[in-house]
């Protein structure tokens, strides 16, 4: 470690480091990812970027606030037992969902560059005060976590990509825009009646539709379009609400085959940093 300056971690120390995030929330998967993608052992010099980002990833998916910042109308959210913190992030449901996918749908899903999702563990319970307290460290402007005056871990979007495995393309997801009549007909397209446009429930049926190489291409585009929504909604940025989706991402479902033209990765870390301001 550099006195004054950021942390000069070792690889040895990074995996220490990421190993006790990642498993305060129990998310072995990621922890496995980084590993072997060579991540975790290929930025030696001071103040590298460093994998622990998917945890704090985690407490802003989690929408990890304290209850009483939440707004009035997530007051039927589930807390967690004991605790004033209330996490939407279910990597538990994302699992019982890939788990059941046949070979045809697992190709789909890593040809247009979500196969990352599909490795997702069972995980059943999280550490939300571990997440919060994360985020809590996170400085937005700089991009790094901050331990002390001389103590810095820079993060930054590419970290996304590299342990959850999602596109980074060229696209701003945030740039994209999507009238309601567009809305209207994405939603038709994977099958959601709901009248209320943020609800998806029985996105998972939609999910679970036989699907195979005589499938027709709308077919199969949809359960592109549904899948996305379904673990947008479920790990990468849930909105408070139980079985309901931000509406900031469905311009970008617009042309399924272009999905992985578009930055997700940025669109989840623009979507920690906001949580990180209110702890």
């Amino acid at each position: 470690m550099k006195d004054g300056g950021d942390m000069a971690i070792s690889p040895c120390h990074k995996k220490v480091f990421f190993s006790l995030f990642v498993a305060s929330a129990g998310v072995g998967v990621w922890w496995s990812r980084g590993m072997r993608s060579g991540f975790l052992s290929s930025h030696p010099t001071p103040g590298a970027s460093l994998v622990p980002h998917l945890l704090l990833q985690l407490g802003e998916l989690a929408v990890a606030v304290p209850s009483q910042r939440r707004p009035p109308y997530s007051s039927d959210d589930e807390a967690s037992s004991g605790s004033n913190i209330t996490s939407r992030c279910s990597p538990k449901s994302v699992f019982s969902v890939v788990s059941k996918f046949s070979k045809f749908k697992n190709q789909i899903i890593q040809d247009y560059g979500f196969g990352g999702i599909l490795e997702i563990p069972c995980i059943s319970k999280l550490n939300l005060k571990q997440s919060v307290w994360l985020l809590s460290k996170l400085d937005n402007e700089e991009s790094c976590l901050v331990f002390g005056p001389s103590r810095r871990i820079y993060v930054h979007e590419d970290d996304v990509g590299i342990v959850l495995g999602i596109p980074s393309g060229e696209i701003d997801v945030s740039s994209t825009s999507v009238t309601d009549e567009q809305l209207d007909l994405l939603r038709s397209s994977i099958g959601l009646a709901d009248s209320e446009p943020r609800s998806i429930k029985g996105i998972e049926y939609v999910l679970g539709k036989h699907l195979d190489d005589q499938s027709s291409s709308q077919e199969i585009d949809g359960f592109k379009v549904a899948f996305v929504v379904f673990v947008i909604c479920h790990l990468l940025a849930p909105c408070v609400k139980h079985d309901h989706v931000n509406l900031d991402f469905w311009g970008a479902l617009k042309n399924p085959g272009s999905l992985d033209r578009y930055n997700w990765c940025l669109y989840v870390y623009g979507h920690v940093l906001v949580p990180a301001q209110k702890v």
